[in-house]
């Protein structure tokens, strides 16, 4: 078969592929641990970033997923005493929430806390399609089904941070090296579909039907 011609091309990209849309696990809003999934202990007594994150954190946002930041700290700490340990305090910046246990219903892994991030988001997305990602497990679920605790209890995709081989208390598991694999899983999981479940942009088999 002949390939399509350039303007036929354009007619059927255009008007009459079927319509696309995000895949129903498109995460638009991941929440992040913050030591020791993206900072850790560094000199001076202060905790740095950890490398590769800021590359990870940028190529989240030319997405336009929300971000933010859930991190247990000592009862009565304010945003203002997590800026005293951080070597980048204006780190924080990036993010669209960051939400402090002190000033949270409970810490980590309670439920409420998740919950609490959620509704903070600017923009209102649906809790399934919200993520934690951390090294902790106890902070993602404390059961394969129906837990009670982390994330995943309030409904969030549980995403563990971890060389180590994969636990069924995760949906996602990637490995810890700047957290760059959550860039290649988000797409994934946000990658568009045809309304009739085909892959969107493969036009590989069609032909002209002239002939």
């Amino acid at each position: 078969p002949r390939p399509l011609p350039p303007y036929l091309l354009f007619l059927l990209t255009g008007f009459l592929l079927p319509a696309t849309s995000a895949r129903a696990d498109c995460l638009e809003a991941i929440f992040f641990d913050l030591g020791d999934t993206l900072v850790e202990a560094g000199g001076g007594g202060l905790f740095v970033v950890r490398a590769g994150v800021h590359d990870t954190i940028d190529s989240l946002q030319v997405t336009g997923v929300q971000l933010g930041i859930i991190t247990n700290v000592p009862a009565g700490w304010t945003r203002e005493d997590l800026e005293a340990v951080m070597a980048e305090p204006e780190f924080l910046d990036e993010f669209d929430v960051v939400v402090l246990s002190s000033e949270a219903p409970a810490p980590k892994p309670n439920p409420q806390i998740y919950l609490h991030a959620h509704g903070l988001l600017p923009t209102v997305v649906p809790i399934e399609r919200t993520a934690f990602v951390g090294e902790n497990l106890a902070e993602i679920a404390n059961a394969q089904s129906n837990p009670t605790l982390g994330a995943r209890s309030v409904g969030m995709v549980g995403i563990w941070v971890s060389n180590g081989a994969p636990s069924p208390l995760a949906d996602h598991t990637i490995a810890s090296a700047g957290l760059s694999a959550l860039v290649p899983l988000h797409q994934s999981l946000c990658a568009l579909v045809f309304t009739d479940d085909f892959e969107s942009g493969d036009i590989s088999d069609w032909s002209d039907s002239t002939g």
